[in-house]
């Protein structure tokens, strides 16, 4: 199976996937299994983000709670893909998507990274916010600075890491449904499930994390 990272063709084994939830077990039971589910950023909502090391102070839950009620949570419905939010569309999902983020983005606190804001929406938003912390970006910073260079007449970021990561998810498409095929028919109850209920998003992101 071919799974695309930062542009590039890896053979995936299934294993992978199998590997990370049976290592991180409490992750996905209490972040991934819930993410999608919440109706409003929450202390408990918070709380599973720490258990996926997001190292959200109460203070910082506290900022995140106030902030996230006058958020633009209309603009990225429940369900909407990052696969199908094409960036060089104005004013579309895309755009919706970056109100949402720099709702939370502009004007942080200090200690408020990528990180945090990306584990919070993405457990609100699971199919369009893809986890950015530094192992992801790491995997992605050559390609997110080559697709911002290449979309530099419509738009002005400097790394384009959703627009990479949302190439990469069109181009995997496939291969991700074969592995989340293989993961639904396995054994143990835990990645079972999980396979039935993350997104292609989280899926891929489990992927490039384990690589």
């Amino acid at each position: 199976m071919k799974v695309f990272v930062a542009g590039e063709p890896l053979d995936v084994a299934t294993d992978l996937a199998r590997q990370y939830v049976n290592n991180h077990w409490k992750t996905a039971k209490e972040y991934d299994l819930k993410a999608g589910t919440y109706d409003e950023v929450s202390e408990r909502l918070i709380k599973s983000t720490r258990v996926f090391s997001s190292r959200i102070s109460k203070v910082e839950c506290g900022w995140f709670i106030k902030c996230a009620l006058t958020a633009p949570w209309l603009g990225v419905e429940l369900g909407e893909c990052l696969s199908m939010a094409d960036p060089l569309e104005q004013g579309g999902v895309y755009d919706k998507g970056l109100d949402l983020w720099n709702h939370f983005s502009i004007g942080r606190p200090t200690g408020i990274a990528d990180a945090k804001i990306s584990k919070v929406l993405h457990a609100m938003r699971p199919s369009f916010f893809p986890v950015l912390d530094s192992r992801v970006r790491k995997h992605y910073k050559s390609q997110a600075l080559s697709v911002a260079r290449e979309m530099a007449d419509q738009r002005s970021f400097k790394y384009a890491y959703w627009a990479a990561i949302r190439l990469d998810l069109l181009a995997s498409d496939r291969a991700l449904a074969e592995v989340r095929s293989e993961l639904q028919s396995d054994k143990n109850g835990l990645i079972n499930e999980w396979a039935k209920h993350v997104s292609d998003v989280r899926l891929h992101d489990v992927l490039v994390w384990s690589k």
